[in-house]
């Protein structure tokens, strides 16, 4: 019977992509990742970074084995911080250092696992590297949306006051006109309230 088995053909293999700065070790752990079909394991060839090497392959997850790791040696991980580069890592080391986990999971490591040697099966362990970036992005998503209205209520809120002040009319009054020149328009009302401040802001302007 098989070790792994096939992958199913609704679900497309997991794309790996292995850093060591070690040929043979890295050569050692894909030829292991190869055995599962479900994996399509790459690694960083000889003579180029870690970077280059995301850009040309494009991976699901980056699975970085050091064998001591150090802050410089995750200089390149965190190089992959980078909107365009960002992707889920998996970090093998085979000492512990309480003080180098906290650095890597500044640098953008979302699993960072103690080895000797990585197990035959690590498709738990990426899958949860995985996971656990998805959800940062989620994350990270909704706070960036929420921060976003909170601004846009703070400019509407502004001009409002503005238009309130230079209008004589009341709240209700300016929201009603801010409403009415989005529809006018077909603009979204922070729009025109950017646009008011800014109109105001040149007038005032000597």
């Amino acid at each position: 019977m098989d070790k792994y088995p096939a992958p199913s053909p609704m679900r497309t293999p997991i794309k790996v992509l292995v850093a060591d700065e070690n040929p043979g070790r890295a050569k050692a752990l894909s030829d292991t990742l190869r055995a599962d079909p479900s994996l399509d394991v790459q690694s960083v060839p000889v003579g180029m970074n870690l970077i280059e090497a995301v850009h040309q392959y494009y991976p699901d997850v980056v699975l970085v084995d050091m064998a001591r790791a150090d802050r410089d040696a995750l200089d390149s991980v965190r190089a992959l911080s980078v909107p365009a580069l960002e992707r889920p890592i998996a970090l093998f080391v085979d000492e512990d250092d309480v003080g180098l986990m906290e650095t890597a999971f500044d640098t953008g490591v979302c699993s960072y696992n103690v080895l000797d040697a990585p197990p035959d099966d690590v498709k738990p362990l990426l899958r949860a590297a995985i996971a656990l970036y998805e959800r940062f992005q989620r994350t990270r998503a909704e706070l960036s949306a929420a921060q976003q209205e909170i601004e846009e209520r703070r400019i509407i809120d502004q001009a409002k006051k503005l238009f309130m002040k230079n209008e004589k009319t009341n709240e209700t009054q300016a929201y009603r006109w801010f409403r009415g020149r989005a529809m006018q328009t077909s603009q979204r009302i922070v729009t025109v309230a950017t646009q008011y401040l800014a109109a105001q802001q040149k007038s005032d302007t000597p």
